[in-house]
């Protein structure tokens, strides 16, 4: 059974025209007999009942039936296509400084799903912005070359990694990296599922990297500065 055959049958039921019908989703009348055939097929009963003489048409005790049905399957179908909509939507926005995003970040990435990625936005910022970005919510997460200050509505991870080199030799200033997201009041469903989960994969994406790949970053022969 198909949704838009029901939305075609309920506006039929209400406007009893098939004229009527088709001009308001801009499709031909064909369609639309076509839809009310399929329907009758699959219930196995007649639906419509039809007075060609005075061009009326009516529903059958049956097609009452299905029009209370139908009324909440696209009601529910429609409420399904919204939330997956709004799902689909959200964006965990996460905040990488330079360094980390060309030295740390793709090891963190290889223990995401692809699902991670289609909800993830990057955003270029700096240690010193980063506290203030979660805190005004500009940013949901953040991983970054430097401190960021402790408060009760964050959580700071200081994440564990190896000295960087330049392929001549030379180390690179040690610097701590920091891994903070906001708390968030209330339940999962007031601050997003979806968002919740994603952020909740990416902390466990980090601390992953953090105990088995970091050590193994190869070295970049031109590093930005920390």
């Amino acid at each position: 059974m198909r949704v838009q055959d029901l939305k075609y049958y309920l506006s039929l039921a209400e406007l009893r025209n098939f004229s009527q019908v088709s001009k308001k989703f801009s499709v031909s009348q064909p369609t639309i007999s076509l839809a009310m055939q399929r329907l009758e097929k699959e219930m196995k009963t007649e639906l419509i009942w039809r007075d060609p003489g005075h061009k009326k048409i009516a529903l059958t005790h049956s097609g009452r039936i299905l029009a209370a049905h139908a009324r909440v399957i696209v009601k529910e179908s429609e409420q399904a296509e919204e939330e997956i909509q709004k799902e689909a939507e959200q964006k965990l926005v996460l905040g990488l400084s330079e360094v980390v995003d060309l030295a740390y970040f793709p090891a963190v990435q290889e223990h995401l799903s692809e699902h991670f990625f289609v909800h993830l936005k990057k955003k270029s910022i700096s240690a010193n912005d980063a506290s203030s970005l979660l805190k005004e919510k500009k940013i949901d997460a953040a991983l970054v070359a430097g401190d960021i200050q402790a408060s009760s509505n964050l959580v700071v991870q200081k994440i564990k990694h190896p000295a960087l080199q330049h392929s001549v030799g030379s180390s690179l200033p040690d610097f701590t990296l920091s891994f903070a997201y906001r708390k968030e009041e209330g339940n999962a469903s007031e601050v997003g599922d979806t968002l919740t989960a994603i952020l909740s994969e990416l902390d466990q994406a980090v601390t992953a990297a953090e105990s088995s790949d970091f050590s193994v970053i190869s070295k970049t022969e031109r590093m930005p500065k920390v």
